[in-house]
């Protein structure tokens, strides 16, 4: 078990533990990113991600369009 809690001496804990332990942390990683992939391919998340992509292409080209 892993305690974390925000103090100098903890957090270089946490540095040596992942040092030393580099494949729990690949495997940690792996599944945050994973689930990660999980959510940002949900409908809704589609949803939104596709409306803050037509509002980002909308300023560019506002802020390119030739005059």
């Amino acid at each position: 078990m892993v305690k974390i809690t925000i103090d100098e001496e903890s957090i270089e804990a946490i540095l040596k533990y992942a040092k030393t332990h580099r494949n729990e942390i690949r495997e940690i990683l792996k599944i945050i990113g994973e689930e990660a992939l999980s959510v940002l391919t949900e409908k809704e998340v589609l949803k939104e991600g596709a409306k803050l992509y037509r509002e980002i292409q909308r300023e560019i080209n506002y802020t390119y369009r030739k005059d």
